[in-house]
């Protein structure tokens, strides 16, 4: 089993589609199915059960996905906690300033760093 097919699987659940959950992945449709079908295969079990309406998960694959979203949550910490240990800085910055510091001090307090 591969982070991938957890992320593809927490994404069906999410979107009730495959078609759906590729969209949000920025993947193709065949790659998310593929996943999903390779997941099954090697779990031994199915995930989901295919309906009319699209994808539900079964009892097992609940259980399953739970346990799934916990590992796919522990390698995003692991992946922050190794960039932020390099140094290197991520993340959003707003600066909020006065209408008469913003337009003469900011820009020169800014180039100084």
């Amino acid at each position: 089993m591969s982070l991938r097919q957890f992320e593809y699987a927490l994404a069906v659940a999410e979107e009730g589609s495959v078609t759906a959950a590729a969209e949000m992945l920025h993947v193709a449709q065949p790659s998310v199915s593929q996943q999903i079908r390779g997941l099954e295969r090697e779990l031994g079990v199915k995930v989901f059960a295919r309906t009319p309406t699209g994808l539900v998960l079964t009892v097992v694959g609940r259980a399953f996905l739970r346990e799934a979203e916990v590992a796919v949550n522990a390698a995003r910490r692991a992946r922050a906690t190794a960039r932020a240990g390099a140094d290197e800085l991520v993340g959003e910055l707003v600066v909020a300033a006065q209408m008469g510091f913003g337009t003469r001090q900011l820009p020169h307090a800014l180039r100084r760093r």
